[in-house]
């Protein structure tokens, strides 16, 4: 898989697919493609105010992923949750310190996804989940 595919994606709230993604439907496209069986789904509907949501997700989070503690613990394919300034985002850890994510700051229609080098979000890693 060609990981340049899922970069250059523009921000679309609640977005799952190449047309556009918010950080979760980024991760949920991520793991369809990788034919991870990870759904990303917790049955609920996310709402606009994300601050809300995110309690959800780790609840999520923590029921299908085993917690990674540290960065080393971190391998292809593991989420990692990042805290910039009070937002909250959602990369993939992707190989030689890199990640999938969303542009910091996020805003729909004009943010893409990227790839961050491990000194630009190392500062910013609260903990990861790794793939079961």
């Amino acid at each position: 898989m060609n990981i340049n595919e899922f970069v250059g994606l523009k921000h679309k709230f609640n977005g799952r697919n190449y047309d556009g993604v918010d950080c979760i439907g980024l991760c949920q496209l991520f793991y369809r493609e990788h034919g991870y069986k990870q759904t990303w789904d917790d049955g609920e509907p996310i709402p606009p105010d994300w601050q809300k949501y995110k309690y959800r997700l780790l609840l999520y989070l923590r029921k299908h992923f085993a917690k990674a503690q540290t960065v080393g613990e971190l391998e292809y394919g593991d989420v990692l949750l990042f805290n910039v300034d009070g937002d909250y985002h959602l990369g993939i850890y992707l190989e030689y310190g890199r990640i999938l994510a969303m542009q910091v700051p996020c805003l729909e229609g004009v943010s893409q996804s990227t790839i961050y080098p491990r000194p630009w979000w190392e500062p910013f890693f609260v903990c990861g989940f790794k793939r079961r």
